[in-house]
């Protein structure tokens, strides 16, 4: 317990995750325009925010294809364009293109994070874990490495690697790292829960998800992933709340808001049961209940982010 306390303490702070996401997206975008950037973090956003064109993603690669048929010696344009097959989801040959510059040079960790990246963003998750822990190794003892996105995103992977590989327990390590330097990262925080339940340390797991669904409160995986931990601690009434935000994440607002007054009724001073019954109220238009609901977490947890957020919309929309 005191290790998840420490990981998510910096949790705590409610910092809101839309920044971090955006500007990885950015950073991406103008990758695939064609600039020649070598750090590309987190790609996943890309693969479930954005779906380029077909005329753009040819742009992007006959440009980075002919930047290595002018110059073919070069690694750096070599690896930008392994990084924009995989943009583009040509895995294949985002590896032969890393496999190459490591062939010339086995130093060059740079190619050990594209390779480990190709093969976890094409579900090869045991090709993966050797290129991304030799990546992990070289680049972990470095000044300022708790700010080097690529090195978050290859602790990311990593875990996720060993999750789909059936090893939560080796998951853990990695994902509790990538938590605590990008602690708003709801993806790896969905992450890390699953594998903490996958070792049935059950009450961590739900604290992960809990966190995750404060920062996309329509995660409709994490309640899954909650309601299951709840059940195995044997707490019925949380499961059900779990249960009504799983709802709720899926518009079906009626089952929600029975599951969720039947939450609170048995737990009054559970916060995020309250947050939700706001949550339910203020997207059927409720605006008054929203508010009640919304204030009554407040009290119980003043902290709550869901609730603050929510009754700050909720008090706009009534001119309050």
């Amino acid at each position: 317990m005191n290790k998840i306390k420490s990981i998510l303490d910096f949790l705590n702070a409610r910092l809101f995750s839309s920044t971090y996401q955006i500007r990885r997206l950015i950073v991406l975008m103008i990758v695939i325009i064609g600039l020649l950037i070598l750090s590309f973090a987190t790609y996943y956003y890309y693969d479930r925010y954005y779906d380029p064109q077909q005329s753009v993603a040819q742009t992007a690669i006959s440009q980075a294809e002919q930047a290595v048929s002018a110059d073919p010696q070069n690694v750096d344009k070599r690896l930008h364009l392994a990084e924009t097959y995989i943009v583009y989801k040509r895995f294949d040959d985002a590896v032969n293109q890393a496999v190459q510059v490591v062939q010339t040079d086995p130093t060059n960790i740079e190619a050990d994070f594209v390779l480990g990246l190709a093969y976890a963003t094409d579900n090869k998750p045991q090709q993966a874990i050797e290129p991304l822990q030799k990546f992990i190794d070289a680049r972990k003892g470095e000044d300022n490495a708790a700010l080097d996105q690529e090195l978050q995103s290859a602790y990311y992977y990593l875990g996720d690697s060993y999750l789909k590989l059936g090893q939560p327990q080796s998951a853990i390590a990695p994902l509790e790292t990538t938590v605590k330097e990008v602690g708003t990262d709801s993806d790896s925080l969905y992450k890390l829960g699953m594998a903490y339940g996958g070792v049935k340390r059950y009450s961590e797991a739900v604290q992960a998800f809990q966190v995750a669904t404060e920062f996309v409160p329509n995660f409709t995986e994490a309640y899954q992933a909650m309601a299951d931990a709840y059940a195995a601690l044997n707490q019925p009434d949380l499961a059900t709340y779990a249960l009504g935000m799983e709802a709720y994440s899926k518009k079906d607002y009626k089952s929600a808001l029975d599951l969720l007054l039947k939450a609170t009724q048995a737990q009054p001073n559970f916060a995020p049961g309250f947050a939700g019954l706001g949550e339910v109220y203020e997207a059927t238009n409720d605006l008054k209940d929203a508010q009640t609901a919304y204030t009554t977490a407040i009290k119980i947890d003043p902290n709550n982010f869901a609730a603050t957020n929510g009754l700050e919309r909720v008090n706009l929309l009534l001119g309050k």
